[in-house]
């Protein structure tokens, strides 16, 4: 039984009715390997849907060329789609059947007659033609369907995005014009965009060619008066450059085919600017804008499609000066940020271009370090992420060489701290608890960004990587993820942020710390939490002795905070053995080693199952997002352990589990479904839930 809030915390959608699915007989095991379902509808938390099924002109009860279910070793579960959590659909499912249902959802039904069809020009199309046609676009759907939740949750979002020089002046020119398409897409979904633009490689280039010195202390360009020409003649190339590439229109049979967006009815009147809802309550995320703006939206948006880009003078810099006796000339230092400029182009749909250039209060431009740019940014505005191209070498990788797809704030921080393996002295005490990242406007008027430089907190590390430090450090400063991507990966961007596993590394504040598995003096904390809810009749009582046993076995996890015991959770192992090639079954429970046989058999597989039970989270913490952290901890433990296959049972928390992707699979008692070796209280109406985890 599980209880991770309230039941008043609960969320209620509105009815997504599923046209057709309810007359379609199908044998879906979302506990077994492979299941279709799952692995099609993977959403940004895992959560996993079903969709609606491809043969609902079918025959009830049957896929075609295909053998009926059978009813009697069937269960009805309840399929919600992405972002609905009610009033879908049900549908027959079974543990045996789920490798049939992968290719049964792929099927469409063949017209009568011979392998050709005829098309609605009337030419002819061959069966393998319609074939490799139906696969595009089942492939389109499946992918189209996977991206929706990302699309919902990044929609509104500032990403801060980095081009590095590198990129700027590359061979391929392809690179740069992929990232600008990509950028260009993410503004159409509601992202929004600023765009930092290096030139750090121009810059040496045309040095070289005028027989302009280089020299570079620290990092930082010494930037001569020939120097500052020079970047800002390449900066301006570069800015035009982008703008040229987001002005690019959208395809005009599109457009003819689906009509202007200037015939459609407006909607607009009345709707409050979206700078308004900057950072309101119920945004994406830190720096969330509204994607809704005033007046008539369609007539806001540029003509033709692209996106509209703004630059200005947004960064304040002061001179470098003289330090350690070099004299950094027209080298700046990033002061501030002109925050409410960059809010009001947002808002409006704008794509902001920062450059490496600031301007100071005397009239003068400065060469300021890009990623100084960057961070300062990315922390002054509040955003979502800051994102970062690098060179493929560039790429961090893990102790085994492999590219590490996922860096714990703790882990990055290692990372940076290379050979010493600690954190970066100049870092410690910089967190989310820290005064300076509790407001963006504190009383001295000053942003987070002009506190740090005051309090000389410096983001680089003397030997690192640049780009993982500004990772690292943003994170720290309250930036919610940081990534790095290759840039000769085509699409990296939309690979990162619409699909589950990503193609670049992403740094976070580890959503797990503070997270482990419980310990026996444990227990008494882990009583305090369940009691009131066993009391309430949420969760199942427990006399003290099985809790020590549960705790002592391994089988709880708790998150702990300043030392206090906050929530928990048990993850109860059972072994799923199927034996003959008829599929009997037996299991043993992992924890007893009881052992429930079935029938004898000469053929054996086994299989581990994983229940998750006791999931609370104690009063006071709750709608923090803890729940979502120990939910995750354990879905990290169970595909670990090889564990792909979830369930638990529940009497009030169900839509808290529906929305993270658990199917209803039916009542728990006499459910064939679950593990026989899994005890049910009768009298409870207790609801089974499942998933499948991706493996």
């Amino acid at each position: 039984e599980s209880c991770p809030q309230s039941a008043s915390a609960r969320a209620h959608c509105a009815p997504y009715p599923l046209p057709g699915i309810h007359s379609v007989g199908m044998s879906v095991s979302t506990l077994a390997r492979g299941s279709a379902v799952t692995q099609r509808q993977a959403s940004c938390s895992s959560s996993l849907r079903a969709s609606p099924c491809p043969n609902a002109s079918a025959a009830p009860g049957r896929f075609p060329g295909r053998k009926g279910i059978n009813p009697e070793k069937t269960h009805r579960v309840r399929f919600h789609p992405p972002g609905r959590a009610s009033h879908a659909h049900a549908v027959a499912v079974s543990w045996e059947d789920s490798r049939e249902v992968e290719a049964r959802l792929r099927l469409k039904p063949v017209p009568a007659g011979t392998g050709d069809t005829e098309t609605g020009d009337g030419t002819a199309e061959s069966s393998d033609q319609s074939q490799s046609n139906q696969s595009r676009n089942v492939s389109f759907v499946d992918f189209f369907r996977q991206a929706s939740p990302y699309i919902a949750n990044h929609r509104g979002a500032v990403h801060v995005v980095v081009v590095p020089g590198s990129v700027m002046v590359h061979e391929d020119r392809g690179i740069l014009e992929g990232i600008v398409q990509d950028v260009q897409m993410l503004n159409s979904l509601g992202v929004r965009v600023v765009l930092v633009l290096g030139s750090n490689d121009q810059v040496n280039a045309m040095s070289k060619k005028r027989n302009v010195p280089i020299d570079v202390v620290d990092g930082y360009r010494v930037t001569s008066p020939e120097s500052l020409e020079i970047a800002m003649e390449a900066a301006g190339r570069n800015n035009v450059l982008v703008q040229a590439l987001l002005s690019r229109g959208i395809n005009v049979a599109v457009t003819r085919k689906h009509g202007d967006r200037d015939t459609h009815a407006e909607f607009g009147n009345g709707m409050s600017s979206g700078m308004s809802n900057f950072g309101a309550t119920g945004g994406a995320s830190n720096g969330s804008v509204s994607p809704m703006y005033s007046g008539n939206d369609a007539r806001l948006m540029r003509p033709g499609g692209g996106a509209t880009a703004t630059s200005g003078n947004f960064i304040t810099a002061k001179r470098r000066g003289i330090v350690n006796g070099v004299d950094f000339a027209f080298t700046g230092d990033v002061v501030s940020v002109d925050v409410g400029s960059i809010y009001q182009r947002l808002a409006q749909g704008d794509v902001v271009l920062l450059s490496s250039l600031g301007f100071n209060a005397a009239g003068e431009v400065l060469n300021c370090q890009i990623y100084d740019v960057a961070v300062s940014i990315a922390i002054d505005i509040r955003a979502d992420k800051l994102i970062s191209y690098v060179a493929t070498e560039e790429m961090p990788v893990d102790e085994t060489g492999e590219r590490a797809k996922y860096m714990p704030l703790s882990a990055a921080e290692k990372y940076v701290g290379g050979e010493t393996g600690k954190t970066p002295e100049q870092w410690r005490g910089l967190d989310l608890s820290s005064p300076v990242f509790r407001t963006h406007n504190t009383a001295s008027g000053m942003s987070p960004w002009r506190q740090l430089t005051n309090n000389n907190v410096q983001w680089r590390v003397s030997q690192a990587q640049q780009e993982v430090c500004a990772a690292v450090f943003v994170c720290k400063a309250g930036v919610r993820r940081a990534h790095l991507l290759d840039y000769t990966v085509p699409g990296a961007l939309l690979l990162e942020l619409y699909t589950l596993d990503g193609v670049g590394a992403m740094v976070s504040a580890d959503r797990y710390e503070g997270t482990r598995t419980a310990q026996l003096p444990d227990w008494i904390h882990i009583k305090d939490i369940l009691a009131p809810l066993a009391e309430e009749g949420v969760l199942v009582k427990k006399n003290d002795d099985d809790l020590k046993r549960e705790v002592s076995l391994g089988n709880f996890s708790v998150t702990e905070r300043d030392g206090k015991i906050i929530a928990c959770a048990a993850l109860r192992r059972y072994e799923l053995r199927t034996r003959g090639k008829l599929g009997q079954r037996f299991t043993t429970s992992v924890e007893t080693g009881d052992e429930n046989l079935l029938t004898d058999s000469r053929t054996e597989t086994v299989e581990i199952v994983a229940e998750i039970g006791a999931f609370a989270v104690k009063p006071g913490y709750r709608n923090e997002g803890r729940g979502d952290a120990l939910l995750s901890y354990l879905e990290k433990t169970a595909t670990e352990s090889g564990i792909t296959k979830l369930f638990l049972l529940t009497t009030r928390t169900a839509d808290w589990f529906t929305q993270r992707g658990f199917l209803h699979a039916g009542s728990a008692e006499g459910n064939h479904l679950l593990p026989p070796g899994k005890e049910i209280v009768t009298g409870r109406n207790s609801q089974v839930y499942i998933r499948t985890l991706l493996e």
